[in-house]
């Protein structure tokens, strides 16, 4: 349903009492009835009102027979949206088998539990993940700095199977942030006004070990990347700041936002110098000014979430 804004008047009875009538899409949606309770959550001029019972499944049909090639893709913004069922009406050509692997490793909850002429039916199984946010959450920023220190341990080294090995924690990244994202367009931030500030952290997030993903697959590739003591000096300093802002993100440190920003400037210009040297992999460059920008991006969406 999303977040709609409705007046109601107030309805005095009984001399103090007060009433306000709920929204009936909302009550159906809810399944609320005569005698049920309902949790208030007041919050200075705001009053919250929480159903406590199971909610109505959110059901949609997609036909994804003229896009084969992006059905996962759609299924993973169908999946972000909030949806409990999906009926997804698939082509010859598209392998379930396939499709079962991808749902099984990036969407947590979704599985195909029914398949009929050209109907997949999708549903989430799992319930009461809703109070893991937080946990997963934090999972996905100690992951995003593990991607990161394995990187420069890896290049320190010269070892290109432990390089290799980073991917893994990328796409457990995906996974986790899927998980959030979906919780976030489902059910909010547990501050509302929020919310879009988080989502938008968690989605920066992502894109990072993205980064470091594109980063690793063209060093291994590409064989004969030099990365020389600039290289990994840039590379630490970069792997600095997405420590202070784990740090940050969980204690608030006015001292330290300043000092991701005043990086951020340094970093960048490091890089633009080094680009007209032509010392370091131009490419290398490129991902790490990516990585320091998007760290410095999430800094602004931080401080919303903090006052």
């Amino acid at each position: 349903m999303g977040v709609i804004k409705i007046k109601r008047k107030v309805i005095q009875i009984a001399g103090s009492t007060c009433l306000v009538s709920l929204p009936k899409p909302w009550i159906d949606k809810h399944k609320i009835k005569k005698g049920d309770e309902l949790e208030l959550v007041i919050d200075n001029n705001k009053i919250i009102v929480n159903a406590t019972g199971e909610d109505t499944p959110e059901i949609i049909k997609i036909d994804s027979t003229g896009t084969s090639l992006f059905v996962f893709r759609f299924l993973a913004a169908i999946y972000k949206s909030g949806y409990d069922e999906v009926n997804l009406v698939v082509s010859p050509k598209t392998s379930l088998r396939d499709l079962s692997r991808q749902i099984n490793a990036m969407l947590p909850g979704y599985e195909i539990v029914d398949q009929r002429d050209n109907i997949c039916v999708i549903k989430n199984i799992s319930k009461g993940l809703e109070s893991e946010f937080d946990t997963v959450l934090r999972k996905i920023f100690l992951i995003t700095k593990t991607m990161s220190n394995n990187t420069l341990e890896a290049l320190k080294a010269n070892d290109m199977s432990k390089l290799n090995d980073t991917m893994i924690l990328e796409e457990t990244t995906n996974r986790f942030c899927n998980f959030c994202e979906r919780l976030l367009n489902k059910k909010g931030y547990k501050n509302s006004k929020k919310t879009t500030f988080v989502y938008n952290i968690v989605w920066e997030l992502e894109k990072v070990t993205d980064q470091f993903k594109y980063l690793n697959t063209y060093i291994i590739e590409k064989k004969n990347v030099k990365i020389n003591k600039e290289t990994l000096a840039l590379l630490e300093r970069v792997n600095n700041i997405i420590n202070t802002l784990y740090e940050v993100f969980y204690k608030f440190d006015a001292e330290k936002i300043q000092k991701i920003a005043k990086e951020r400037k340094s970093i960048v210009a490091e890089c633009n110098r080094l680009f007209s040297t032509r010392t370091v992999n131009p490419k290398v460059l490129h991902h790490l000014s990516n990585v320091t920008q998007m760290v410095f991006n999430m800094t602004g969406s931080y401080l919303g979430t903090a006052f």
